[in-house]
């Protein structure tokens, strides 16, 4: 059990790494409110996981033998008691992250109610379970865990899908949303439906750490952004043509670079060049494999550098 603990630590460790990782870039490349917000989500969420859920197994490893099982179970119920903010604020970002791609503003009395709440269910949750063993107080956490993650993942999913003015076409947005919302509702299924063990908490760490990361891989390899707008209807930057011939850009993948740089999805390209979308696709992955890039945002960037002398 040990070493199985120690691989998915590791495990953990690396996804960690690999979202904040993707996360930096995507908001390097787009610093935009959204990309700010889930940043933070991943940093909140990643705390909690090693705080509140991985300092449980250290507690135990390190001082379990030392501690008597009365003061273990106060260490580990305080424990769980300070890790709770960092998940909080966590689902705030998640929030705020959905609010922000479908173009809502996350006011601040938003904000305040939210924690207000929160802060208040926590306060709750220290008042009745001070008295109380840690395998008699977390089943209260547990409770307000799912109930709450599988709240939140309910509202961000349907604002995305709803939202008007998201930089995402419907099939991403659903995708976001799935991923959401599958994330909640394994995690709190895990806690419900399987007994107290460690078994029990190493699936949960690793759904946690696992729906996170997936948030960032699949903005950064999968969506289809129509953010960072270069020009809209409006002629290539000069300088355009001699990238083309450095690059053998085809007439055809030519017309695909322009309307992604007017910023349509790939689906508003084939229908305005009466093209399949797969057809796109393909010119897509094309000029992508030529110039050595991996996504539309870099293309744009790229493109908009040519524009301003300062690439070739």
């Amino acid at each position: 059990m040990e070493l199985i603990s120690l691989v998915l630590f590791i495990f953990c460790v690396a996804m960690a790494a690999g979202g904040f990782l993707l996360t930096s870039r995507l908001l390097k490349e787009q610093p935009l409110p959204f990309n700010r917000s889930l940043f933070y989500h991943v940093i909140f969420m990643f705390a909690f996981g090693f705080y509140g859920i991985w300092g449980q197994f250290i507690i135990v490893t390190v001082a379990g033998d030392r501690l008597t099982p009365e003061l273990l179970s106060t260490v580990s119920v305080v424990s769980l008691l300070l890790g709770l903010p960092f998940i909080i604020l966590g689902w705030m970002m998640l929030l705020r992250f959905g609010s922000e791609s479908a173009g809502l503003n996350f006011k601040g009395y938003h904000i305040i109610l939210f924690l207000l709440c929160n802060i208040g269910f926590i306060a709750a949750l220290g008042l009745v379970s001070r008295d109380k063993v840690f395998s008699e107080a977390l089943p209260l956490f547990k409770l307000y865990y799912c109930c709450a993650a599988v709240i939140f993942s309910l509202i961000t999913s349907f604002i995305l899908i709803r939202g008007k003015s998201c930089p995402f076409g419907k099939t991403d947005r659903r995708a976001l949303a799935m991923i959401i919302v599958a994330g909640a509702f394994s995690q709190a299924a895990v806690l419900l439906l399987l007994p107290h063990s460690v078994w029990m908490a190493l699936v949960f760490v690793f759904l946690l750490f696992a729906s996170t990361t997936l948030l960032p891989v699949y903005l950064t390899y999968r969506a289809d952004l129509k953010v960072n707008q270069i020009i809209e209807d409006t002629p290539l930057p000069t300088g355009i043509e001699d990238f083309y011939r450095k690059h053998e850009i085809s007439p055809r993948e030519a017309d695909i670079i322009r309307e992604i740089c007017n910023g349509l999805s790939n689906q508003e390209i084939a229908d305005k060049l009466f093209i399949s979308l797969q057809t796109v696709k393909d010119h897509t992955s094309r000029i992508y494999s030529k110039t050595n890039l991996r996504n539309r945002m870099q293309l744009m960037t790229l493109v908009q550098a040519i524009g301003n002398g300062l690439s070739g």
